[in-house]
Parts: C-alpha cells; sequence; structure tokens
C-alpha cells in the first residue's frame, strides 16, 4: 500500500539491490504448492480470557524491567523512529520516559495496544482455511490441546508408508497420498 512507508522503503531496497520489483519475488510463492504435508493449528480462548492473559503477561513485563531495557536502549542511542523501537511496550514506554505521558497513561496504552494486535493475529489467521481450530478452555486447557492435536496428526499419518532413513541429513521423509 503507497500509505505504508515502511513496505514502501523495503520494496525499493530490494530493488535498489536487485534490479527486480518485490512482486517478482513474492508472486512465484503464492502460486507454488506446498513441498511438504502441513497440519496448521490455532489455539482460540473466550476473549476475556485472552484480554485477562494479556494484561497479565505486561505487568509481568514490566515487573521484569521493561522500562529500565527502554531507558537503556534511550541512553544507548536509539531513537524512538528505529523501527525496533516501534515495537509493542518499546513506543509506549519511550513516550512515558521522554515526558509525553504518565507511567500510567503508558501503561493503559500498552495493554489497549496489545489486545489490538492480537485481535489483528486474530482476524488475519482465521481468513487461513488451511488452520484448523481449537478452543483451549473446551478442551481442558493447554494439555487437553496437546492431546487433541497429538491425536489428530497421528491419525492423519496412520496410513502413512516410512521409509529408511539415509545417513545424512533430511533423514526425515513422508511417501503418501497428499
Amino acid at each position: 500500500h503507497p500509505h505504508n512507508v515502511r513496505r514502501v522503503i523495503r520494496a525499493l531496497e530490494v530493488y535498489h539491490q536487485t534490479g527486480q520489483p518485490i512482486t517478482s519475488f513474492q508472486e512465484p510463492q503464492r502460486d507454488a504448492s506446498p513441498k511438504y504435508r502441513l497440519w496448521m493449528f490455532g489455539l482460540t480462548m473466550p476473549r476475556e480470557e485472552l484480554y485477562r492473559r494479556i494484561e497479565e503477561r505486561v505487568d509481568r513485563m514490566l515487573a521484569a524491567g521493561l522500562v529500565d531495557e527502554v531507558r537503556r536502549l534511550l541512553e544507548g542511542g536509539y531513537h524512538r523512529r528505529f523501527t525496533a523501537m516501534q515495537a509493542l511496550g518499546y513506543k509506549e514506554i519511550a513516550a512515558y520516559l521522554e515526558g509525553e505521558s504518565t507511567f500510567e497513561e503508558a501503561v493503559r496504552l500498552l495493554k489497549r495496544n496489545t489486545r489490538r494486535f492480537a485481535k489483528r493475529q486474530l482476524t488475519w489467521f482465521r481468513r487461513d482455511p488451511r488452520i484448523r481450530w481449537l478452543d483451549v478452555q473446551a478442551l481442558g486447557g493447554p494439555p487437553g490441546a496437546a492431546k487433541e492435536i497429538v491425536a489428530s496428526v497421528g491419525a492423519a499419518v496412520a496410513g502413512v508408508k516410512w521409509l529408511p532413513a539415509k545417513p545424512y541429513k533430511n533423514n526425515f521423509h513422508l511417501e503418501g497420498p497428499r
């Protein structure tokens, strides 16, 4: 998109280095058939539980020294405009350290921005029809979800003929219908 400055810069870098537009590298990947069988699982939980976990994670990040980490980066010459400093947590805490917000406001924004990021991730992944979605809570928590994944993959490979291992790299091979 022309308004996404980072993507435009990346596309220009690729063109400058290779003489080819970035799309010439992306298009073959889109149309390529998968080389291997793939099982994809997505784990979900009720939104309230997800948001509670996000808030707890932010609190743990702060307790583990996020403010000091960002302070050291800023003192070390990392400017807030740097792409790496735009990451969740760094951006909000840098604004606090530079006096643009209170600590409480920075924490509130960090939690809100993380929730929004999680929502965008879910929206993006839900568009992929290959993903089999599992509700972690409905399966009794992470151990139940893990058992379901193992059972699903086990059932899928039950009829697969295994080839003998080769004595060098790439010794894992499957044969059978795709």
